[in-house]
């Protein structure tokens, strides 16, 4: 089986235009980027074997929610 790495473009909720690298072995995204340059790069390198060798497990692409900062510390030291 040959591992295939594709990037194309598409906008995300915000409005803004993303290069996607898409992994065709575990049908998922594995990175997005603002340049096609980037996404065209790191598809290149994962073709040529970097990452995890075209199966790229889903536990590693799960995105945890980062808490607002200032909301956090406005919480804690608010008068």
């Amino acid at each position: 089986m040959k591992k295939l790495y594709i990037y194309y473009p598409e906008f995300n909720d915000n409005d803004e235009l993303l290069w996607l690298v898409y992994e065709e072995a575990t049908s998922q995204v594995v990175a997005e980027f603002f340049f096609e340059d980037d996404a065209e790069e790191f598809a290149t390198f994962l073709r040529n074997g970097g990452g995890f060798a075209g199966f790229t497990p889903r536990f590693v692409l799960t995105k945890v929610p980062k808490p607002d900062i200032n909301e956090a510390f406005l919480a804690e030291f608010a008068e």
